[in-house]
């Protein structure tokens, strides 16, 4: 099949770190996280209304719950939370012991199975000889976080093949994309291996369709590329921003492709060579992909949330 793309539309929201755009179709709308800033954004499709809402800590990524549209379980900077956008009210789940001291949460997805995942990144500098260790965590459905990968830097491009039968997983410092092999209970350290390596700009957020085909947006690197499922680059759209941070597709139809953007660490000639650095762009596709997985959690954890 011919991969046919069209830009339809560019919200200039002016993102700093545009991040971990979701199509939910309970409601039709469109929610993405501006890291930097502390916000989240939340488009009605139908109305093109707008709203954003405040966080308390920054947002690497989120999830929708099953039969709860009122709330998100959310991986803030210092741990795992079913977060209330409607009034902010939060309950923390989970903090793990090894976030903070320049280390924070970041990229993350619910997988085919109903289980929040998340990755952390090292934002500060390595000392002399430090081996990056953040860690890739799974949280169970008591709302518990356990670590299912180590020797991460920067965690990004976690998805899931569209049986849910392998896993997808980068670290944006070394431009490589990992697979490796899921099964249902999620248990036991994922065995990577190497599925693709991207070239001018560095692997962020991912999506698969329903082909099973791959599409990262590359950092730095003005695109978001499509891999076939044996790893061979297959499609490039070019993104009228340097920084493309993460697609997803959805819309009314199921054949609208997301992708968010960033200006972060941008500088002035950067900024005016990339004017729309930060924005939302909106592509009509002859793609779709699965539905936008939710996350399940017992009842005694949503129970909590008053």
């Amino acid at each position: 099949m011919t991969i046919n793309t069209r830009l339809i539309d560019t919200f200039a929201v002016g993102n700093i770190l545009g991040e971990g755009v979701l199509w939910r179709a309970s409601d039709a709308t469109l929610w993405w996280t501006d890291i930097q800033d502390k916000k989240l954004f939340n488009l009605v499709w139908r109305s093109q209304e707008l709203r954003t809402i405040e966080t308390p800590e920054r947002v690497g990524s989120f999830g929708f719950i099953e039969g709860r549209d009122d709330l998100l379980v959310v991986a803030f900077e210092s741990g795992f939370a079913i977060f209330r956008p409607d009034d902010g009210h939060m309950h923390w789940l989970a903090r793990p012991a090894e976030l903070g001291d320049g280390v924070r949460l970041n990229d993350g997805r619910v997988d085919p199975f109903g289980r929040f995942w998340a990755g952390a990144m090292i934002e500060r500098d390595l000392h002399p000889g430090e081996t990056p260790d953040a860690k890739l965590y799974m949280l169970d459905e008591k709302g518990v976080a356990q670590i299912r990968a180590g020797g991460v830097h920067i965690a990004n491009g976690l998805c899931w093949s569209p049986a849910g039968d392998h896993v997808y997983f980068s670290d944006s410092m070394h431009n490589a994309i990992r697979i490796a092999p899921f099964y249902g209970d999620g248990a036991g350290s994922l065995a990577f291996n190497q599925f693709a390596k991207t070239t001018n700009g560095s692997p962020d957020g991912a999506v698969t369709d329903h082909a099973g085909r791959y599409w990262s947006a590359l950092w730095g690197g003005s695109r978001v590329v499509c891999f076939a499922p044996n790893g061979e680059e297959v499609f490039s759209l070019a993104v009228d921003a340097v920084q493309p941070t993460c697609p997803a597709f959805g819309g009314p139809d199921g054949n609208l492709m997301f992708v968010t953007s960033a200006r972060d660490g941008l500088n002035k000639a950067e900024l005016a060579a990339s004017p729309n650095a930060g924005a939302l762009f909106v592509y009509e596709t002859n793609v779709t992909a699965p539905p936008t997985a939710r996350a399940k959690f017992s009842p005694t954890v949503l129970d909590t949330v008053m």
